[in-house]
C-alpha cells in the first residue's frame, strides 16, 4: 500500500532544463546562432545556414551522438548563473506562448534536458512525463497517457496518442521507435487534443520539434561509448548557403551488441544497428516569407524487438509450454536461461525503413500568418521471431504504408482575440499482415491431429492481412477572447469526415506447407468493404492569470479515435470511433522570484465506445465493447534550492477503470462471458513519479555537474482482464551522471549509468493463444547501461 508519505517520496522526476527566452523565441539547437529579425509574433526570422560538403564531411568525420545536441541551445549554465527557472516557448496550441501561461497540461523538454537525462527515444522519455507509459508489441510503440493507450495486435492498427514531428502526423506506431536526434524540444500534451490535432489524439499528442538551420556556420559532434559494445555517433552541421538560403544536415548512427543471447544459434538478440539522417533547406525570399524543405531517412537491420518467453500466463491451464517437450527436429526447444535470452533456431529479425519529405511555407500577412505544411511519409518494416523457446510458432509482423497530408493554417493575434484556424487533408494506404505457421508435432501434441507430416515441419497455420485505405478531410478553429488582461475564454471546434476502405483475407489451415508461400487454398477473401464517419470535437477553456506567469484554467474537451476495419479480420461491419470527454482543471505558477515552477492538473474522463480486441472463432476482431471512467491528478515542480542546486519532481495518481466490459476472456478457449466492470485499464499504473537532484559547481576552468534520478511505478497491467501474471509489479530505478563542461562551452565530457541496480522490468506482455500454450510474449526494458559521452561544438 502506498500512503501519502510514500507517494511524496517516490513521485520523482527527471530534470528538464528551462531555458530563458526574453524575446519569446522558441528553443534553437545551435547555441551560437543569433536571430536575424523578429517579425510580429513570430519567433525568429528563418536563419540561414552554410552547408558546404567540406563542413558536412568534417562534422560526420568527427562523429556524433545524442547527449549534447540540444545543449547547443544555450551555454551550460554554471552555478552562479542560475537564479531562476528558465521559460520555454511552446507551440502546443499551434501558436507560440509561454509554457507557464499555456492553459493545458503539457510537458516541454528542451534538447539540453533530453541530453542531460540521456533520453534518446520515446521509451526513455516516458519516465520524465507524468501519467505517461511506454510499451511495445511486435516492433510497434504502445504510447499511453492517463491510461489511454494502444492495445491492438492487428496489422494496420493506430494508436491513441498522436505522434508528430515538425507538425507532421506519423500515422504508423512503429515509427515512434526510431529515436530522437538533433532535437530542439519535445512537447507532450496530456488529455484529448481533438480540436487542433483531430483523429487518434484521444490520449494526447507527442510533438518532436527538430533543430532548424542557423544564420552562422555551426554544428556539434557527440560520441558515446558504452557497455554492450555501444557506439553512438550523432552530429549536425548548419550554416548559410547564400543570403537567402540556409541548410542543416544531421546524422545519427547506433551500433550495439544485444542484451541477450539466442542459445539455439549462438547470436545475440536485442542488438541495434540503425542509421538516421535529416536534411533541411530554408529559403527566405523576403522578410515576410519563409520556405522550409525537409527530408529524413531511417533504417534498421538487426535482431531487435523480439518477443521473449516470459513464463506461463495461465499455469493452471498450461503448467508448461508444450514446445519445450519437443526435440529440435520437432521444432521444440528448452526454456532459455533468462528472460532476456532465446533458445530457437530462428533468430529474431528486424528490418525497417522509414523516410519522408515535407515543404513548409510561412507568410506574414501583417494581420495574420498563413502556414502550409505538405508532407509525404513512407514506412516499411518486417519483424520475425519465435516465442523465445523452440520454433513451432514463429511470428511475422509486416507492414508497408504510404501517406500524404496537407494542412493550411491561418493564425493571428490582436488586443482582443488570439485565434488559429485551418483545413487538413490526409490519405494513407497500408499493406500489412500477420503470419504464424504452426509446427506439425506441436499440433499433434495438443491433440488436434493426426496432422500429416510436412516437408519443413509446418502447416500453413494462421495468416491475416490485406490492404487498407484511409482518407480524411477536416476543418478546425480555435479562438481566445481576452475579456480582461487577467481573464481569457477559449473556444474551439473541429469537424472531420473520414472514409475507410479494406480488402483483406484470412486463413487458418492445417494443410502441409509444400512451398515457401504461406498462403493456401483455404484463404478466405470477402468482397471489399468501405465505410465513412463524421466527428465533432469541441473544446472550451476559461483561464485566469492571477500573476504575470501564473495561470488557473478549467477545460472541457472531446477527443476521438477513428473507427474502421482490422486488416485480416474480414469483418463485414466496421467498428465505430471511440469518444472521450475530458473535464479538467489546472494551475501553473512561478514562486520566489521564479526559483520555483509548479504545474498541477486534475482531470475526470468519461470514455465510451472503447475499441477492444475480441476473438471470434480463431480471428482477432476489434469491437466497441466497453465503457470506462478515469480520474487523477498530476504535478511537475522544478526548484532552485540553492546556488547550483536544482530539484525536479513529477508524479501522478491515476484511477482508470472499466465501467462496463462484457466479454469472455479472449486468451482462453471456452471462457465464460463475464462483466469485467471495475478492472483497471491497461498501461494505467496507479502511482508513478520521478525525482532528480542536480548540482553544478564552478571550477577554475569550466564547471562540474552531478545528477541523480529515481523513477517509481506501481503495478502496470497489460491485459484488460487484469491477470497478475500479465503485468509488471511495482519497481524503482536509479540513474546517475557526471559531466565536465569546458570553460569555453565548446566541449564536454561525461559519464552516465542508467538502471543502476540492473532491475529487470517488462515494457509490455501479452498471452499467446492455446496453440502456444498460453505462454507469455514479453518485451523487456534495457538492463543496466553505462558509458562515456564526449561532445565538441563549433
Amino acid at each position: 500500500m502506498e500512503g501519502p508519505l510514500t507517494v511524496l517520496i517516490l513521485t520523482v522526476g527527471r530534470s528538464y532544463d528551462r531555458l530563458i527566452h526574453t524575446d519569446n523565441r522558441p528553443s534553437r539547437v545551435t547555441r551560437i546562432a543569433e536571430p536575424s529579425a523578429i517579425r510580429g509574433r513570430k519567433c525568429m526570422k528563418a536563419s540561414s545556414i552554410y552547408f558546404s560538403a567540406t563542413c558536412a564531411a568534417a562534422a560526420i568525420a568527427i562523429g556524433s551522438s545524442s547527449p549534447l545536441h540540444a545543449q547547443s541551445d544555450a551555454p551550460a549554465q554554471a552555478a552562479s548563473d542560475v537564479d531562476a527557472i528558465g521559460e520555454i516557448i511552446v507551440t502546443a496550441q499551434k501558436t507560440e506562448e509561454k509554457l507557464s501561461r499555456a492553459p493545458l497540461a503539457v510537458t516541454a523538454l528542451t534538447g539540453d534536458a533530453l541530453a542531460k537525462n540521456h533520453i534518446t527515444d520515446a521509451s526513455s522519455l516516458a519516465s520524465s512525463v507524468p501519467s505517461m507509459n511506454f510499451g511495445m508489441y511486435g516492433g510497434t510503440a504502445r504510447l499511453a497517457i492517463r491510461g489511454v493507450g494502444f492495445n491492438s495486435i492487428n496489422a494496420g492498427a493506430e494508436g491513441r496518442v498522436a505522434y508528430y514531428t515538425d507538425g507532421i502526423y506519423f500515422s504508423r506506431p512503429a515509427t515512434a521507435l526510431s529515436g530522437f536526434y538533433d532535437v530542439a524540444r519535445v512537447e507532450i500534451l496530456r488529455g484529448p487534443q481533438g480540436t487542433l490535432y483531430g483523429r487518434n489524439a484521444t490520449g494526447g499528442a507527442l510533438n518532436v520539434i527538430t533543430a532548424d538551420p542557423t544564420s552562422d556556420l555551426s554544428g556539434y559532434f557527440t560520441q558515446t561509448i558504452g557497455n554492450y559494445n555501444l557506439f553512438t555517433e550523432e552530429g549536425a552541421v548548419s550554416g548559410p548557403l547564400s543570403d537567402t538560403v540556409s541548410g542543416r544536415l544531421a546524422v545519427k548512427i547506433v551500433n550495439r551488441d544485444g542484451y541477450g543471447k539466442n542459445y539455439g544459434t549462438g547470436n545475440d538478440v536485442d542488438n541495434a544497428a540503425t542509421q538516421s539522417v535529416r536534411a533541411k533547406l530554408r529559403f527566405e525570399p523576403s522578410a515576410e516569407t519563409t520556405i522550409t524543405a525537409a527530408f529524413d531517412y531511417h533504417h534498421e537491420n538487426d535482431r531487435n524487438y523480439g518477443g521473449h518467453y516470459g513464463g506461463q500466463a495461465y499455469p493452471a491451464v498450461f503448467p508448461v509450454m508444450l514446445s519445450t517437450l519437443l526435440t529440435r527436429q520437432q521444432l521444440g526447444g528448452p526454456i532459455p536461461p533468462t528472460v532476456r535470452d532465446f533458445d530457437s533456431l530462428i533468430d529474431p529479425s528486424n528490418r525497417r525503413t522509414f523516410y519522408g519529405a515535407s515543404l513548409t511555407v510561412e507568410h506574414d500577412l501583417s494581420f495574420a500568418t498563413l502556414k502550409s505544411i505538405t508532407a509525404y511519409r513512407h514506412s516499411n518494416y518486417t519483424d520475425k521471431y519465435a516465442d523465445g523457446t523452440g520454433d513451432a510458432t514463429p511470428l511475422t509482423n509486416s507492414e508497408k504504408a504510404n501517406q500524404i497530408s496537407q494542412e493550411l493554417q491561418l493564425s493571428g493575434d490582436s488586443d482582443t482575440f488570439r485565434w488559429v484556424g485551418g483545413v487538413y487533408y490526409f490519405r494513407e494506404r497500408i499493406n500489412g499482415h500477420v503470419d504464424i505457421p504452426l509446427g506439425v508435432d506441436l499440433l499433434n501434441l495438443l491433440g488436434l491431429g493426426p496432422i500429416p507430416a510436412s516437408p519443413n515441419g509446418y502447416v500453413h497455420g494462421y495468416w491475416a492481412g490485406g490492404i487498407g485505405k484511409t482518407e480524411t478531410v477536416a476543418g478546425y478553429g480555435q479562438a481566445t477572447w481576452k475579456i480582461t488582461p487577467e481573464l481569457e475564454l477559449t473556444g474551439g471546434l473541429r469537424y472531420a469526415w473520414e472514409r475507410h476502405k479494406v480488402k483483406d483475407s484470412v486463413q487458418f489451415d492445417f494443410s502441409a506447407m509444400t512451398t515457401p508461400n504461406p498462403l493456401s487454398s483455404a484463404l478466405f477473401t470477402p468482397a471489399p468493404r468501405s465505410d465513412s464517419e463524421t466527428s465533432f470535437t469541441p473544446k472550451a477553456t476559461l483561464s485566469y492569470f492571477f500573476a504575470p506567469d501564473s495561470t488557473f484554467y478549467v477545460t472541457v474537451a472531446k477527443g476521438y479515435k477513428s473507427g474502421g476495419f482490422d486488416l485480416g479480420a474480414t469483418q463485414l461491419t466496421p467498428y465505430n470511433p471511440e469518444k472521450l470527454w475530458d473535464y479538467e482543471a489546472g494551475v501553473k505558477t512561478r514562486l520566489f522570484g521564479g526559483r520555483v515552477q509548479a504545474n498541477l492538473a486534475a482531470f475526470y474522463y468519461d470514455y465510451s465506445n472503447l475499441q477492444v480486441s475480441v476473438i471470434i472463432g480463431n480471428i482477432v476482431n476489434t469491437k466497441n465493447a466497453a465503457k470506462a471512467r478515469s480520474y487523477g491528478f498530476e504535478g511537475e515542480i522544478q526548484a532552485i534550492l540553492a546556488p547550483g542546486l536544482r530539484l525536479d519532481l513529477n508524479g501522478s495518481y491515476l484511477n482508470a477503470k472499466f465501467k462496463d466490459f462484457i466479454t469472455a476472456n479472449t486468451d482462453l478457449v471456452g471462457a465464460p462471458v463475464l462483466n469485467y466492470k471495475g478492472n483497471t485499464l491497461p498501461q494505467s499504473p496507479k502511482w508513478q513519479g520521478q525525482a532528480g537532484f542536480e548540482y553544478t559547481h564552478d571550477l577554475a576552468s569550466g564547471s562540474l555537474r552531478l545528477r541523480g534520478d529515481v523513477n517509481y511505478s506501481s503495478r502496470i497491467h497489460f491485459s484488460p482482464f487484469n491477470i497478475r501474471t500479465i503485468s509488471q509489479g511495482e519497481f524503482t530505478k536509479f540513474d546517475a551522471s557526471i559531466d565536465y563542461i569546458g570553460g569555453s562551452d565548446k566541449w564536454q565530457v561525461g559519464l552516465f549509468v542508467k538502471n543502476i541496480t540492473d532491475k529487470t522490468t517488462i515494457a509490455s506482455a501479452t498471452a499467446n493463444s492455446f496453440l502456444a500454450s498460453n505462454s507469455l510474449l514479453s518485451y523487456i526494458d534495457p538492463p543496466r547501461t553505462y558509458g562515456v559521452t564526449a561532445t565538441v561544438r563549433f
